[in-house]
């Protein structure tokens, strides 16, 4: 594994492997080495300009590392690491405002476990100090900015560091709160080295001379009495001849003592032979050797240690003892298992549908495409179909979307029994899903399917007390003769399926060559949409943001709807997708920004809104050539100063292209945009990438929030959520809150602002004015009330 820094590692890492990284780098140092190394690391962020790792030993501190970007005589930066040539200025706090921290303030820290930060005022009258002075009298630039950082149990710290910055306070906020891996490792790292330190003297003690063997032994007893690890040394036979008391909490004993033992008469045989092994060979080799294991405490529960073994000499200086030191390490172990569970709930959620749990369009076009090379292969037919629900929108406008959920939930789970394993099943988004059957002989077998499927969906449904019975059209197209590839095959599905619609729905259509294209809903609606964007066939519809502490309108977020003069209201997932396929996305996405705009002046002018609004953007909008200049061109149009816009960009699309994604935005902010990272948890953030954003919202999925109060891992990834913003100064706004249930979990946990149909629907711009010059804010069409009437902000 390369040596570089854990926060450089490629985004693909996860934090359990850059800790296994870290102890790489650390392996073989000595604890004056790896407290060098480990200032090295904290001062590799920009923003930190002075770094001193400060340990306390009975009451005396100590500089174990300091690290300066001012220096200049020394190699590396480094200056002396003797605590003895730094000077303090004494007698001042912090809160006087002075580049200083007196011994006493440190004292505090390592007493009270708790990290403390401050920032020097610009007019300051004392400007030309330092937190550490050199002794020789050279005083160094002004730090503006200190945090000081715990390492270790906060009842008793192993260190602190004391990082300074020329910078703003905030600035060397990010720059801390950017090594929390590190800061996981160091506490770690230092339970080592603090074993290390007992082990040097431990074998110092051994070989003392007789005349001090009384003292030695007193000091070995205290350190044996009262370190939490696992010392243990082993003679040639594999008798225990010296053990620390914490081998008491080892099951077998908890009331006997392990000296005079071996391993064969404490642990199970398998065990006792690997250690046994192990001990032979460090006596064989000479070699220290490292080992991970289980041991079961007398409370029931297996705990895991890291073991290291190494070689001990005799009086004589002979080698014929065995050492072994092991850390109790199951709180680190067990973190990266909820860490890698996590990560492995993320990756199911790119390729599933939150709600269902099928694959998502992104697989299923996937497999379709593996499909498509197996037939092939092996001269065999694909059958591709597409399902739409009939008249679904009735349930949601009669039993609310939460029935309308349930129903599709309870539809998957059906959908799922009644096919075969090696065929699939998909939801594409609301209503729809797709299927793939695998090798089929003809049509007939594809029929066969299909009709087992609309059987299945006309079985009534109980959803909330409520019988739903709803039935579905199915489209389908069969590989080769339909198309020899994912979209066609699509296309012509699509086409089919609206023949079943349209005629006698409930049914199976198959495509047919000449079959008419104006049937296809999804794939061929590109002329219309073209025709809408022309004849402002689009209209915009605003949804309230509130703030959860005062129940105050702070925002709005503007969303394009599709009134087709045939087909009626057309949803923003059946036009959106064709738009991004055909570049139409960057028209469509210019409306809105236009049309969003001319409105958020027109309430700025009547008086009544001084809020943002904020506006989609979709990922090849985004990235497209010259998007900022077109925006710069709509808010000089429009006369619209830019801190009353706010521009939304799904996590996905910024990451997609980071670089480049950093380098807009910056532009962006640059103009007086506020900026917000949609859909936050769906996708793949970098961490290190993530705090480059020049962001100031992150607004957390709607699929987290649905269950929030009831299920545990949406609950642990939304507080994960909060906190990270919260801990990168950022805002969050929970979308899709339709219970106060949720409501009360959200504000609860910090979270600053909320959207949802618990608040209000979308409403028209004339239904937003109707509430504005009314001075509060409350929706008669709302699923529920907020408590009492909102206000307006």
């Amino acid at each position: 594994m390369d040596r570089h820094s854990p926060e450089e590692m490629p985004v693909e890492y996860s934090i359990g492997e850059r800790i296994r990284a870290l102890r790489v780098q650390f392996d073989g140092l000595d604890y004056c080495q790896a407290a060098q190394h480990l200032v090295t690391l904290v001062a590799e962020q920009q923003a930190i300009d002075r770094c001193v790792l400060v340990s306390c030993t009975e009451g005396e501190l100590c500089a174990d590392a300091v690290y300066s970007e001012f220096a200049t005589e020394t190699p590396n930066r480094f200056l002396p690491a003797s605590f003895s040539d730094l000077e303090f200025c004494s007698g001042l706090s912090p809160q006087a405002g002075f580049n200083s921290i007196p011994p006493a303030v440190i004292h505090q820290v390592f007493q009270s476990g708790k990290p403390i930060e401050w920032e020097i005022p610009h007019d300051s009258t004392r400007s030309t100090g330092d937190f550490f002075e050199i002794a020789k009298g050279e005083r160094q630039p002004g730090i503006r900015s200190w945090c000081l950082k715990v390492i270790g149990d906060p009842q008793k710290p192993a260190a602190v560091f004391c990082c300074g910055s020329t910078g703003e306070l905030e600035s060397l906020q990010k720059a801390m709160q950017s090594l929390d891996c590190l800061w996981v490792f160091s506490d770690f790292q230092f339970q080592q080295m603090a074993i290390a330190r007992q082990v040097q003297a431990l074998e110092a003690k051994l070989q003392q001379q007789t005349s001090a063997l009384p003292v030695s032994e007193y000091y070995l007893s205290s350190i044996l009495a009262h370190t939490p690890a696992l010392i243990s040394v082993k003679d040639s036979q594999g008798s225990v001849v010296i053990a620390s008391d914490s081998f008491k909490h080892v099951e077998g004993l908890d009331k006997l003592s392990y000296v005079g033992k071996t391993a064969f008469g404490v642990f199970d045989e398998g065990l006792a032979s690997r250690l046994t092994a192990l001990d032979e060979t460090v006596l064989k080799t000479l070699q220290i050797h490292e080992h991970d294991g289980e041991v079961l405490h007398v409370d029931g529960r297996k705990h895991t240690y890291r073991a290291v073994k190494f070689p001990v000499k005799d009086a004589q200086g002979n080698y014929s003892y065995v050492g072994t030191i092991c850390t109790d390490t199951t709180a680190l172990k067990n973190a990266e298992d909820a860490l890698r569970q996590q990560q492995s709930r993320l990756n199911f959620m790119a390729f599933n549908d939150s709600l269902t749990s099928l694959p998502n369009r992104t697989l299923f076009y996937d497999r379709i495409n593996h499909g498509i090379a197996r037939a092939r292969r092996q001269e065999q037919k694909l059958g591709v179909m597409l399902l739409d629900l009939d008249r679904f929108t009735a349930v949601n406008d009669r039993h609310g979307y939460e029935a309308g959920d349930l129903y599709l939930k309870e539809v998957a789970r059906r959908l799922t029994r009644n096919i075969r394993n090696m065929d699939t099943v998909a939801r594409l988004g609301g209503d729809k899903f797709g299927f793939l059957v695998e090798s089929p002989r003809s049509h007939s077998d594809v029929r066969v399917v299909a009709e087992k499927i609309l059987a299945t969906i006309a079985e009534p449904v109980y959803v909330m007390g409520q019988r739903l019975e709803v039935t579905g059209s199915l489209g389908a197209s069969v590989f080769p003769q339909d198309g020899t590839d994912a979209n066609s095959l699509l296309a012509h599905a699509d086409i089919a399926m609206c023949k079943a619609k349209e005629t006698h729905r409930n049914k199976i259509e198959f495509y047919v060559e000449g079959m008419s294209a104006a049937l296809g809903s999804f794939v061929l609606l590109e002329n219309d949409l073209r025709a809408a964007i022309e004849h402002d066939q689009l209209k915009l519809l605003y949804q309230p943001q509130f703030d959860l502490q005062t129940n105050s309108l702070v925002g709005m977020e503007a969303l394009v709807r599709w009134q087709h003069p045939d087909r009626g209201m057309i949803a923003p997932e059946n036009f959106i997708p064709l738009a991004e396929e055909t570049g139409l996305i960057v028209e469509l996405g210019d409306w809105v920004l236009r049309a969003a705009c001319r409105q958020q002046k027109r309430w700025l002018e009547a008086g009544n809104y001084c809020q943002s609004v904020s506006v989609n953007l979709s990922p090849r909008q985004f990235r497209g050539d010259a998007f900022v200049q077109r925006l710069a061109d709509i808010l000089i149009e429009v006369e619209l100063p830019a801190r009353y816009l706010e521009l939304e960009i799904t996590e996905s699309s910024v990451m997609e292209h980071a670089a480049e994604s950093i380098h807009m935005m910056n532009e962006l902010n640059g103009m007086g945009v506020s900026l917000a990272i949609d859909d936050f948890g769906t996708g793949y953030s970098s961490l290190s990438y993530l705090k480059r954003f020049p962001i100031q919202k992150l607004k957390i999925d709607r699929s987290f929030i649905s269950d929030v109060a009831t299920d545990q891992n949406d609950a642990a990834i939304a507080k994960s959520i909060i906190n990270l913003a919260h801990n990168m100064a950022l805002n969050v706004v929970a979308e899709g809150v339709e219970n106060e249930l949720q409501a009360e979990w959200l504000r609860d946990k910090g979270c600053d602002m909320a959207q949802g149909y618990l608040y209000s629907r979308p409403l028209s711009a004339q239904g937003v004015d109707e509430y504005l010059m009314a001075g509060e804010f409350f929706s008669q069409e709302n699923l529920g009330a907020l408590g009492s009437t909102a206000k307006r902000g």
